[in-house]
């Protein structure tokens, strides 16, 4: 797109904007509508009207207040408000209503469980539209955790039902398709079905519909990073609600404009700031709590990446003071993340540090992994400036195993960033063995990033062709169309002149679709070309067909880590050749142990050793053989600490953790394969190791009930394990006889 045109009408499009904000002053805030919906609440006479008005008082409290339990509150009432008039229909409207207006992510069970319960009441031909909504909302729950596969088969449920009722719930239901096409990354499949919604809407002229694809295109074209296409969306989306909402609803106008802010963001981290300003203060004015936190989240995050420290600082110590008194009370934090930020840049070196500890203490328990792995980086990064070299290590060993267990894609710059400050600080601090592993994992995250990258840009080009090759077919569709109809356009006295022209169009239509065919062939090759010259002929196939990889899910395994207590202090004494001949000899020897009690080596971290039973193929002895093997590990240890201490030579010392659980399992990397698992399973195992003891096998509760009646075990009590709880645990002694 022309950079000129494109800036004009941007220019355009804003100027049209901030005319529009004369009309938004006037609308009452959000507290000044929640309490009249109280009012008239007070006042309903029937059960209906009550749901309806706690649903809208819901909606308000978690989309304007950002008061999620206060919503999960009010949903409660209307739920039980339904259930004690014992009306089916009312049920199902209370449950969906629920749905529809709190947080799925933070109330992902409940709301799961009420979607069940109304669909085993929507079975009647009257319930078909309820049935429908139901579906509707089960797929967002499902969307809400990228539980993919499952929203997918929701939505083919949907769109039969759709089909039976009329073309607004089609288009509701191809929009549905389209994004759980979207998070399994059929992207071409997910576009067709937002492109058939957004053609559908056209054609009955519903802005309210037209609306919803344009915004979910917009989302759809900045996943892909194609962000000139994503704001285009977003300022159609911004003219509809401009002009066909009188008065015009300023919450959603601001809302399209925080979502514009983000795309922009994302594409060349370079924000308007007077614009974000207005969003804000509009926020602040009409006290939409939520959409005041989202701004003002992205004009950190854009502040923080762009290093603009003194301008974050004017921003909350300046222009919203009021704002950061807020964050101590409803964000601790964030508050401490800007106040370490803030004492960084006034050189105040120990209140900065003071502040980044406080700040660790309430993120740990943060869901999202690349947010903490992020906050690790930076507070790694400022104790390496400060000099705190081996705190500055386990920050960014951290953020490094953070990352490394986040399941999203883009997880690898987080790693990469870790990884490459440990590599220098481990050869600042004469640790060469650290250096060296993190500079091969610095080797291999480049090469791997650079593979996906590769891989982005052939699948955006070969859905920008597609799209080409669609446009290109309905062209000449219309145009065939057009000479059907100049063909039946001459009169029955003009028959011979008429059949001539019938024949010679025939004749001249076949000859174009020919030559249109061998151009569309030879276009298409030509794409497949590309996309091999970037990919490997069999992983290009795959993407073609499948467009992922698949991994197993194992139901039961039992997974095992050991770790060599007081590793750093032992390997000191130690020459590099030394140290690296001890360790190849034990894993050695681990290596033979597992092998004969059938269990699967999964990777070496560090001085760590992690294996697993039950896996690539599944049985029944699985934590027998672990907890067998576990015992043979420990008398290895043990006779060695006895042969090499009589000697006087260096030895080491053994913990072992064991738990069993779920896993997924599958293949990862491109050129060097790895076969790997991931899930909670993995992350208790850790822990029971950390909360093992030497020379001792420590088993958690859930492996102790598979192998209790052939091993003699102690009972430890409920030992609190980090991140965990309390878990039961027990000290595995002997085989029994």
């Amino acid at each position: 797109m022309n950079l000129f045109l494109y800036s004009l009408r941007s220019f355009f499009f804003c100027f049209i904007l901030c005319f529009s904000l004369n009309i938004l002053v006037a609308q009452p805030d959000s507290f000044i509508r929640s309490k009249n919906l109280w009012i008239e609440y007070k006042k309903a006479k029937t059960d209906s009207v009550k749901i309806r008005l706690l649903s809208d008082l819901a909606y308000i409290s978690t989309n304007f207040l950002d008061n999620n339990k206060l919503a999960d509150s009010i949903s409660e009432i209307a739920i039980h408000i339904a259930e004690k008039n014992n009306d089916p229909f009312l049920k199902v409207v209370a449950w969906n209503n629920y749905i529809e207006s709190n947080d799925l992510e933070q109330n992902y069970p409940k709301a799961l469980d009420y979607t069940r319960k109304a669909l085993q009441l929507c079975h009647s031909p009257e319930m078909e539209a309820m049935e429908w909504r139901t579906l509707h909302n089960l797929i967002a729950i499902y969307l809400s955790r990228r539980s993919y596969d499952n929203a997918t088969v929701q939505s083919n449920k949907e769109m039969k039902l759709a089909n039976k009722l009329n073309i607004g719930y089609k288009i509701e239901s191809y929009l549905d398709i389209g994004m759980s096409l979207e998070g399994k990354l059929k992207m071409m499949d997910a576009l067709n079905n937002f492109l058939i919604a957004q053609k559908l809407s056209e054609e009955i002229n519903d802005t309210r519909l037209l609306k919803k694809c344009y915004a979910q295109l917009s989302d759809f074209y900045s996943l892909i990073k194609i962000f000139d296409k994503a704001i285009e969306y977003k300022q159609k989306q911004q003219i509809i609600l401009l002009a066909n909402n009188h008065p015009v609803d300023s919450a959603e106008l601001m809302w399209t404009q925080n979502q514009k802010h983000t795309i922009i963001c994302r594409y060349n981290n370079c924000l308007d700031e007077k614009n974000v300003e207005d969003v804000i203060d509009y926020s602040i004015r009409t006290k939409n709590i939520r959409l005041k936190n989202f701004e003002f989240a992205i004009y950190r995050k854009h502040l923080i990446e762009t290093e603009r420290m003194d301008k974050l600082y004017h921003v909350y110590n300046i222009q919203y003071p009021e704002e950061l008194k807020i964050l101590t009370v409803n964000d601790t934090g964030t508050y401490y993340r800007l106040k370490a930020f803030f004492k960084d840049q006034e050189c105040q070196f120990d209140s900065a540090h003071y502040y980044f500890t406080m700040a660790e203490e309430k993120i740990h328990t943060n869901p999202n992994l690349l947010f903490r792995s992020n906050f690790y980086n930076r507070f790694g990064q400022f104790l390496t400036r400060t000099g705190k070299t081996k705190e500055a290590i386990d920050k960014l060993t951290k953020a490094y195993q953070l990352a490394e267990v986040d399941s999203w894609f883009g997880k690898m710059e987080f790693m990469l960033t870790a990884s490459v400050q440990l590599s220098v600080l481990y050869a600042l601090s004469g640790d060469f063995t650290h250096a060296y592993y993190y500079s091969e994992k610095n080797s291999w995250l480049n090469k791997n990033i650079a593979v996906i990258t590769n891989k982005e840009k052939a699948n955006i080009m070969w859905l920008e062709y597609q799209i080409k090759l669609d446009n290109e077919k309905r062209d000449i569709q219309l145009r065939q169309r057009k000479n059907v109809l100049y063909m039946m356009a001459g009169g029955i006295v003009f028959l011979i002149i008429v059949a001539c022209i019938i024949f010679f169009l025939i004749y001249r239509n076949y000859r174009n679709q020919k030559r249109s065919n061998k151009l569309l062939d030879a276009a298409k090759k030509k794409s497949e070309d590309l996309l091999l010259n970037i990919l490997p002929i069999e992983i290009a196939e795959e993407l073609k067909i499948n467009g992922i990889v698949k991994a197993k899910r194992f139901d039961e395994v039992t997974v095992m880590f050991t770790d060599f207590k007081d590793f750093t202090q032992v390997s000191e004494k130690l020459s590099a050749e030394e140290l690296v001949e001890k360790i190849h000899f034990y894993f050695s020897e681990f290596d033979k142990i597992i092998e004969k009690h059938g269990v699967e080596k999964i990777k070496i971290i560090g001085d760590s050793y992690m294996c697993a039973g039950g896996l690539p193929v599944s049985n029944q002895t699985h934590a027998y053989d672990i907890v067998s093997a576990a015992l043979e590990l420990q008398e290895l240890m043990i006779e060695q600490k006895t042969r090499l201490s009589e000697k006087g030579q260096t030895f080491f010392e053994l913990r072992i953790g064991i738990h069993t659980g779920p896993v997924i399992a599958g293949v990862v990397g491109k050129k060097k394969y790895a076969y790997d698992i991931w899930g909670d399973t993995v992350n208790t195992a850790s822990r029971m190791e950390n909360s093992g003891e030497i020379n001792r096998v420590n088993i958690s509760g859930t492996t102790y009930e598979k192998v209790k009646n052939k091993f003699v075990c102690t009972y430890r009590g409920r030992v609190k394990a980090k991140h965990k709880g309390e878990i039961d645990m027990y000290f595995v002694e002997s085989h029994k006889k």
